[in-house]
């Protein structure tokens, strides 16, 4: 989807489609000389093994286009979108190209052909607009929460560690350059946003700054690999808001807090 304004919407794990002339993805092989993973289909004969996810996020892609629809159905704004719709027992999207396709020759072309979407939209956005903000979307089954991920850990969040790079620096350096906390768990950031707009409980957030003892995911492979480009955010929304009965209002609200958002740290630029 080509976007008129300055966001993109990524969703990289809701994919079912099963391409039949790739491999699933097996668990890789621990190089315990190298101490890493080698990520192949053909372990030697009683070598360790490195684990792999392949659970998909469910209905994360549907809650990703009807946001997209909102966003124009509210607003006239069209977000750059992409989505990934291989299963990621497949190849994982969000991960970096030798995990994620255990180094499969179609596997490697679907994932260098996701990441070529994103970094065609980022042009774009970079050439129209001057900046703007990736949207990384993702579900969890932890909890009835959302997980902002900033790049920040839960450790880093729970011992106020704020001064660690994230994933926002240029939005930081643009709306709280005399105090980083206002843009990670202050008024105008995203999770405090989306609390406002009964979006549930979020991690960071003013009511909200610490995730204690919850499982927290700071942000993974995409979020992480653009940053030198645009801001990123990955979001890990729970059952109830991506999935539950209620996920078309919820995806009416998720909208409504990411223009909010946007708008509030001037990075909502149009055509």
């Amino acid at each position: 989807m080509h976007g008129n304004f300055s966001l993109i919407i990524s969703a990289p794990h809701g994919g079912s489609i099963l391409p039949s002339d790739i491999p699933n993805r097996a668990d890789g092989c621990f190089d315990s000389i190298l101490n890493s993973c080698i990520w192949t289909h053909t372990c030697k004969p009683k070598s360790s093994k490195c684990s792999v996810t392949t659970v998909e996020d469910y209905l994360s892609n549907e809650f990703a286009q009807n946001v997209a629809k909102e966003l124009v159905k509210i607003y006239g704004l069209s977000p750059f979108l992409i989505i990934g719709q291989w299963s990621r027992k497949k190849v994982d999207f969000n991960r970096e190209i030798n995990e994620a396709t255990l180094n499969h020759s179609e596997g490697i072309a679907g994932h260098r052909s996701y990441h070529n979407f994103i970094l065609d939209a980022i042009a774009k956005v970079k050439q129209q607009f001057g900046r703007g903000l990736l949207l990384d979307i993702h579900g969890h089954s932890q909890g009835n929460y959302t997980m902002i991920g900033y790049l920040l850990t839960g450790s880093e969040l729970n011992n106020d560690q704020l001064h660690f790079p994230t994933s926002i620096e240029e939005i930081i350096q643009s709306s709280c350059a005399n105090n980083r906390k206002e843009c990670l768990k202050g008024k105008i950031s995203f999770g405090t946003i989306m609390e406002k707009n009964g979006l549930g409980i979020a991690y960071p957030s003013q009511n909200n700054p610490k995730p204690g003892k919850e499982v927290f995911y700071g942000g993974g492979y995409i979020t992480q690999n653009y940053i030198k480009l645009i801001n990123a955010i990955q979001t890990e929304l729970p059952y109830e808001i991506r999935a539950g009965n209620q996920r078309y209002q919820y995806a009416q609200k998720y909208a409504t807090a990411i223009y909010q958002f946007m708008t509030a740290n001037n990075l909502l630029i149009k055509t």
